[in-house]
């Protein structure tokens, strides 16, 4: 288990805890621990007891529940507590934003135990007899009850990403010889997976690889083998010979629309690779990513596809936040780590002050921050690091601060993180007051959804890009694999008017810098071409 894993399970057990009403200062304790191991570095699968009770707010009893983790996957006091509470209401503090004092109350004075009993409450109006559940908690309950039911085995692009390196390095050790690789919406990079699909190429039975164990086998239908692994991941593994799989890879990647209407205009039957296939019927190699709709089939036929970008053609990276507000790592170490990997700047974007819940930064520790910059610029140069903060769009479209000090700034990334339950007048309306102010440079994470957690709220898109046009205003792709927001089905329009699309990490931590690769896939899926990008130089 790694850091992240270990701290959620701490974060669990106090939820529990919290559900069952237990003692509070424990409660805290298990909160604090949470806190502090997603931000410790070193793995603690690694250290020793005594080395772990070193790490503020790991003390003797968790440092030792940390070490019964580690060596038997289980913690006694969250199986105990599991043991106790029914399954149905477990899973019902995994709905974003329903957290356990709801739970409590629908469990204990409702009898409710299962999502769906929860759902059919709502339909019928019944949560609203009882104390804290009026008509509007009612309506948001069962909006955020539909998400979740609709979410469910589905996958964020790095998690489906992660499973299929590991699905695949198991597949090949078991299956000496054969090729192995994602296919389906994995290999055409969608931001999310609704089916994680892998190809085999071996000649042999391959049965024996659901051992009940790593993998269990559920159904099969003719060389298609639908099983889940140990964590519970479903996955369809398709079969074929070793000698047609680069064939096999083109008719496993695209969508069923675009798979269907090139087979309707080209018999594939007998050519070997994809190469071949998108040569013999007269056309560009069309990338996965963009093998979504038929409508790349008449680039591809005119040769107009477009260059699309890499990570290569990102010369900085922006939108970077450091514990001046709610990142992990300094502000020093967050640019040593921007310029050791190779590019030429980086932009420091931490909260603005109205974010109180992120240590949003005030005026005068606004300050201190320039001049900690000015002193790493000279140190650190030629890498260059520039002034930015990601300002809060308040509820009225104006940003969070006074015009004098946003002129301080190199740049502002502008972005909505409260009062999310907007109707689309009132989004549009906020959103567009925040791009004519003369200080916004990008529009942050625009809709503000989250994947499989929250749906963004609802905007006039030709009113946006209007503004972002007129006002010479980015757009981000928050490159952050449960935003990847704005979705990439709305860069062809953005860029047909002419706006740059920022990739953008949001990184809070050094590691956080790297999702800049998924804002690249989603990039790639819109066409985005180099010189589309928004750079700061």
């Amino acid at each position: 288990m790694n850091n992240k894993e270990i701290a959620r399970t701490f974060n669990t057990l106090a939820d529990l805890m919290e559900l069952h009403e237990e003692d509070d200062f424990r409660i805290r304790s298990y909160r604090n621990a949470y806190l502090a191991l997603r931000k410790t570095e070193v793995p603690l699968a690694t250290l020793s007891e005594t080395e772990m009770k070193n790490i503020k707010g790991v003390g003797n009893a968790i440092a030792s529940k940390i070490s019964d983790l580690l060596r038997t996957g289980k913690m006694a006091a969250l199986e105990k507590y599991r043991e106790k509470t029914p399954p149905g209401v477990v899973e019902m503090m995994e709905v974003n934003g329903f957290g356990p004092k709801k739970v409590r109350s629908v469990w204990r004075d409702m009898g409710i135990e299962s999502i769906g009993e929860l759902w059919y409450a709502c339909n019928e109006n019944r949560l609203v007899a009882f104390k804290g559940f009026g008509l509007k908690t009612q309506e948001d309950l069962k909006n955020k009850l539909e998400f979740y039911q609709k979410s469910r085995d589905k996958l964020h692009l790095d998690a489906a990403e992660e499973v299929a390196d590991m699905l695949g390095a198991w597949l090949s050790g078991k299956l000496r010889g054969a090729l192995v690789a994602p296919v389906g919406e994995l290999r055409r990079r969608c931001p999310v997976i609704e089916k994680l699909e892998m190809l085999v190429g071996y000649n042999g039975e391959i049965d024996f690889v659901f051992d009940g164990e790593t993998l269990t086998l559920e159904h099969k239908e003719g060389h298609t083998f639908t099983g889940r692994l140990d964590n519970n991941t479903l996955v369809y593994i398709h079969q074929c010979r070793g000698e047609v799989f680069p064939s096999q890879l083109f008719h496993r990647t695209g969508s069923e629309a675009f798979q269907k209407a090139f087979t309707n205009l080209f018999d594939v039957t007998g050519l070997d690779t994809e190469y071949e296939i998108f040569d013999k019927a007269g056309m560009a190699y069309i990338e996965p990513e963009l093998r979504e709709t038929a409508d790349i089939l008449v680039l591809a036929k005119n040769r107009q596809l477009p260059e699309l970008v890499t990570e290569a053609d990102l010369k900085g990276i922006v939108h970077v936040h450091t514990t001046y507000s709610d990142g992990l790592h300094s502000l020093r170490d967050m640019c040593i780590y921007a310029r050791d990997l190779g590019y030429e700047y980086t932009g420091i974007t931490d909260h603005s002050q109205s974010a109180f819940y992120a240590n949003g930064l005030k005026p005068d520790r606004i300050l201190e921050q320039w001049a900690e910059i000015d002193a790493l610029n000279i140190e650190l140069a030629p890498f260059r690091i520039l002034k930015g903060i990601e300002s809060d769009i308040l509820n009225d479209g104006s940003l969070d601060y006074p015009d004098d000090m946003l002129a301080g700034f190199d740049f502002i990334i502008a972005s909505v993180h409260s009062n999310l339950n907007m109707s689309k007048e009132k989004a549009t309306e906020r959103i567009l007051r925040a791009i004519a102010n003369p200080n916004t440079t990008i529009l942050g994470h625009p809709t503000g959804r989250l994947l499989l957690g929250r749906e963004g709220y609802q905007l006039d898109w030709d009113a946006i890009f209007d503004a972002c046009a007129k006002h010479n205003v980015a757009i981000e792709l928050n490159a952050n694999p449960y935003r990847l927001d704005i979705d990439y089905t709305l860069i062809p329009e953005a860029l047909k008017r002419g706006i740059k699309i920022a990739i953008n990490p949001d990184a809070h931590s050094k590691e956080g810098i790297h999702h800049v690769r998924y804002g690249v896939m989603a990039a790639r899926k819109g066409s985005l071409q180099p010189d589309q990008l928004w750079q700061a130089v």
